[in-house]
């Protein structure tokens, strides 16, 4: 399978508005409590997401990298060249936040993630990053997986714990919601 990795032009993004619907709703699916459906796919309004991905596009900090099979979207990385805060404990680091990743379920399983992180890393390397992180969400063991595989390692956990809001009589209402008593 010849695939070929190529900075994303703003052409592209008519057809990376398709991959990033899959993406987003995928991720819905795992953590409904956290990501809202784009809805029906002929309806949803890509305007916001076409304004978004001109700007990265357009950006000296940030990189969309495509992959390519016989002229078919494959996948696709997004990533960003940040800076940390100049903090007196910290150690500041200039590094590459790797965004999204994403290959299509037909072309898995044949490097492409691979290739497309090795792309994203070269790239950061020459903005003189020193490292690149990401976040992943728990429930996507899969992804999870793969970024071990390429290199990555945990550094931090992010964990979250679900608050109640008491009511009136000290029983906790749904999470999120507060009680008609207050």
């Amino acid at each position: 399978m010849a695939v070929s990795i190529r900075p994303a032009k703003g052409q592209d993004i008519e057809a990376l508005c398709d991959i990033y619907y899959d993406f987003h709703e995928f991720h819905v699916c795992g953590v409904p409590s956290h990501l809202r459906s784009l809805g029906d796919r002929e309806q949803w309004n890509r305007s916001f997401l076409k304004g978004a991905l001109a700007r990265i596009i357009q950006s000296a900090d940030a990189k969309i990298f495509l992959a390519e099979v016989a002229g078919t979207l494959a996948g696709f990385i997004e990533v960003y060249v940040r800076q940390d805060a100049d903090e007196v404990t910290l150690v500041r680091h200039r590094y590459a936040e790797l965004q999204s990743l994403m290959v299509s379920l037909p072309f898995r399983g044949n490097g492409i993630g691979t290739r497309l992180v090795e792309a994203a890393q070269q790239w950061a390397r020459q903005k003189g990053a020193m490292e690149m992180r990401l976040g992943v969400w728990e429930f996507n063991e899969m992804a999870r997986e793969f970024y071990e595989n390429v290199g990555f390692r945990t550094l931090k956990r992010r964990m979250v714990s679900e608050l109640t809001v008491q009511d009136a009589a000290g029983a906790g209402a749904a999470p999120g919601r507060a009680s008609l008593f207050l």
